[in-house]
């Protein structure tokens, strides 16, 4: 059997990632099965599963390849960032890598059961903490003279910056486009 480059699995896998995509915002996720997937992208149910065994595998991929690498980018930068700036870049890289919100919320209800979503959307969190932990880690030196309690204090704000996330991700499955940079000015407004 012929050996397939990393290039090309991971083009694949994307491929996959993509379709699935698709399905999902036309069905949803409880209602997307591996056939729909199968259909989607033209490949046979053989290839889908020698890359993802489930939907909970698959939807952690979504995130991790399409969503954390933003993070991660951010997160290695040395430059000062306010949680603001953080949450603007993360909103954008899920508009940009073309996530439906109403898809990532139909994932956090799915998450909200016990299950194999569940288990995938819990480790994703544990990546998308520490990466929101080391973006905003810069900003809390400023506000601390110990790196520890600056530590502390930027990974204490990234259930901050996931919440306010999450609102806007909401808002928008619910009620429409509005950029970020509007729903977190609107966000200070209200909280001003």
């Amino acid at each position: 059997m012929p050996r397939v480059s990393a290039e090309y699995r991971q083009a694949r896998r994307d491929e996959i990632a993509r379709a699935a995509l698709r399905v999902l915002e036309r069905k949803g996720v409880r209602d997307t099965s591996i056939a729909d997937i199968v259909a989607e992208s033209g490949l046979s149910t053989g290839a889908i599963y020698s890359h993802f065994t489930n939907k909970g595998e698959l939807a952690r991929y979504i995130v991790s390849e399409f969503m954390l690498p933003r993070l991660d980018a951010i997160a290695a930068s040395a430059e000062v960032r306010a949680p603001r700036q953080i949450i603007e870049l993360m909103l954008a890289a899920t508009i940009e890598n073309g996530i439906s919100p109403a898809v990532i919320l139909q994932f956090w209800a799915e998450g909200s059961m016990p299950g194999e979503i569940r288990d995938e959307l819990l480790r994703t969190i544990v990546k998308l903490r520490s990466a929101l932990a080391a973006a905003l880690l810069p900003w809390a030196r400023q506000r601390t003279a110990d790196e520890e309690e600056a530590a502390a204090l930027a990974y204490a704000r990234t259930v901050d910056v996931a919440a306010v996330a999450q609102g806007f991700i909401s808002n928008e499955a619910i009620f429409g486009t509005r950029s970020p940079q509007e729903y977190l000015t609107a966000v200070e407004q209200i909280l001003a």
